[in-house]
C-alpha cells in the first residue's frame, strides 16, 4: 500500500466520521439493540452518543419522538444521511435539558470512551433527565476482547476508494482498548486515535446502584458486548 510522506494526526471522528458506516456499520447489533429497546414501552427518547444517526433514525421512522446528540461536529454533520431529526452537540457526562425522557440510549460501547472517575456524572445526568421507572440502555465492550486483542489485529483495505489501515491492541493490565485508522489520502496520510476503557461489569452496576435497578445481558454479543438496562428508582 503506497504512503505519503505527508502525515498529520486528527481528532476523533474528524476523518473516521465520513467513512464510520462503511466501515463499522454493525447490522446483528442494530438488530439485538432493537429487541431490548422495543421489549418495553417508551414513547420519547434521548440517544447520547448518537454517531452518524442510523439508529436515531430508525427510532424515528418507527414513529418514537427522538432527540439524537453527539459531542463531535463532524458526526453531526454525516448524520444527516441516515437522520433528520434534532440533533444536538453535548458532552455525555455533563449536560442540562429541560426534558425528562423515557429512554436515554448509548451504544457502539460509547460508555468506553469514559474514564471510570467519569461514570458517576453519565449515570447522574441521565437519571435528571429520565422520567420515573424510564431505562437507561447502553452496552459496552465484554472483558474478553481484552484477550482477543492482547496479539494487534490488523486490517487494510479500500473504504470508498481509500487506503486505510486499522489496528486494534489491548492493554489487559491497563484494560485499554487501542484503535488506530489511518486513512492515505491523495493530500497525504491522516491518523485517528481511539483509547477506550474496559470496565468490568460489577464496577458499572456499583456506579449505578444508588439511582437505578440494573439488569445485565452478558451474553448481548457473546464475548464481545454486555448490554446493561439501569430502570430509573
Amino acid at each position: 500500500m503506497e504512503r505519503s510522506a505527508e502525515s498529520r494526526n486528527v481528532d476523533n471522528y474528524e476523518m473516521l466520521a465520513e467513512y464510520y458506516d462503511a466501515l463499522l456499520q454493525d447490522e446483528e447489533a442494530l438488530s439485538l439493540w432493537l429487541k431490548y429497546i422495543e421489549e418495553e414501552p417508551f414513547s420519547s427518547v434521548l440517544e447520547l452518543a448518537s454517531g452518524s444517526g442510523v439508529m436515531a433514525g430508525i427510532l424515528k421512522k418507527k414513529g418514537y419522538d427522538i432527540t439524537a446528540s453527539d459531542i463531535s461536529e463532524k458526526m453531526k454533520e454525516v448524520s444527516v444521511k441516515n437522520y433528520d431529526g434534532e440533533y444536538l452537540l453535548l458532552n455525555m457526562t455533563d449536560y442540562h435539558l429541560n426534558m425528562k425522557y423515557d429512554l436515554i440510549l448509548c451504544i457502539c460501547d460509547s460508555i468506553n470512551y469514559l474514564y471510570e472517575e467519569e461514570l458517576d456524572a453519565f449515570f447522574r445526568c441521565a437519571y435528571e433527565h429520565l422520567n420515573k421507572n424510564g431505562r437507561l440502555i447502553f452496552d459496552m465492550h465484554h472483558m474478553d476482547r481484552l484477550k482477543e486483542f492482547e496479539e494487534q489485529y490488523i486490517e487494510e483495505g479500500y473504504v470508498c476508494g481509500v487506503p486505510y489501515q486499522w489496528t486494534i491492541m489491548s492493554e489487559p493490565e491497563e484494560k485499554e482498548i487501542s484503535e488506530h485508522f489511518t486513512f492515505f489520502t491523495e493530500g497525504g496520510m491522516i491518523q485517528e486515535n481511539h483509547n477506550q476503557n474496559v470496565f468490568e461489569p460489577e464496577t458499572v452496576q456499583m456506579h449505578m446502584k444508588d439511582l437505578f435497578q440494573v439488569r445485565v445481558i452478558e451474553d448481548f454479543i457473546e464475548n464481545e458486548k454486555i448490554l446493561i438496562v439501569g430502570y430509573r428508582k
